[in-house]
C-alpha cells in the first residue's frame, strides 16, 4: 500500500469573504501523476473549547441556537481566539463572557483540526477547574445562551442522548475523560 502524496498548492484566490471565515479557491496539483483541481477551503482563526469545572465538581454547559443545524445545542463555552491572543487567555475570556465564571489557570487538553477537508484551522481544548461565578456575562451580538451546571455523569448522559452533537464539543469531552478520568469517576 502506498503512502498518499502531499499535493502542491499552485494558486490561491479569495473566493468569498465571510463574517467568521474567508473562503479561498485553491488550485492543487499532485506531485507525481499530474492530477490537479480546484478546492474550496475556509480560512478561519483557531477556536477554543473549554471544559469548565466548578469547585464542587459540576461542569458548566451552555446551550444556544446553532444556525447550521437550526436547533439548540448543549456545548461547552468557547469561541474564536482573537488575532495575537494566547489560546489559554482566550479560554478564560470566553468562559467568563459566556458564563460569568472564572477559575484556576487554564490547562491545555490538546487540539484537533476543526474539519480538515474544508477548514484550515484548529480547535484548542482547555480545562479550567475550581470555577466560581465572579462576573456578569457578555454575549456577542447574536448570542443567546442558557447555562447549566451538570454533574459529570449528567454531562455524559447529555452526550449519550445526542443533545451534545457538536463534533468539537464531543472531542473536548473525550479529551477531558481521557486526560482527567477522575473528574468523571462514578
Amino acid at each position: 500500500m502506498s503512502v498518499p502524496a502531499l499535493w502542491n498548492l499552485t494558486q490561491e484566490n479569495l473566493h468569498a469573504p465571510c463574517v467568521v471565515f474567508d473562503v479561498y479557491k485553491e488550485h492543487f496539483k499532485h506531485p507525481t501523476d499530474g492530477r490537479e483541481g480546484d478546492f474550496y477551503v475556509a480560512h478561519a482563526p483557531d477556536w477554543v473549547t473549554v471544559v469548565p469545572v466548578t469547585r464542587d465538581g459540576k461542569i458548566i454547559l451552555v446551550r444556544q441556537f446553532r444556525f447550521g443545524i437550526r436547533r439548540l445545542s448543549w456545548e461547552f463555552p468557547g469561541g474564536v481566539i482573537d488575532e495575537g491572543e494566547d489560546f489559554l487567555r482566550a479560554a478564560a475570556r470566553e468562559t467568563a463572557e459566556e458564563t460569568g465564571f472564572t477559575g484556576d489557570a487554564p490547562v491545555p487538553l490538546g487540539s484537533a483540526a476543526a474539519n480538515p477537508a474544508i477548514f484550515n484551522n484548529r480547535c484548542r481544548f482547555v480545562l479550567i477547574e475550581n470555577c466560581v461565578r465572579t462576573t456578569e456575562t457578555h454575549f456577542d451580538a447574536n448570542e443567546e445562551i442558557e447555562m447549566k451546571l451538570a454533574t459529570p455523569q449528567e454531562t455524559l448522559d447529555i452526550a449519550r442522548r445526542g443533545e451534545m452533537e457538536h463534533a468539537l464539543m464531543l472531542a473536548a469531552l473525550a479529551k477531558a475523560v481521557l486526560l482527567r478520568p477522575q473528574l468523571f469517576a462514578r
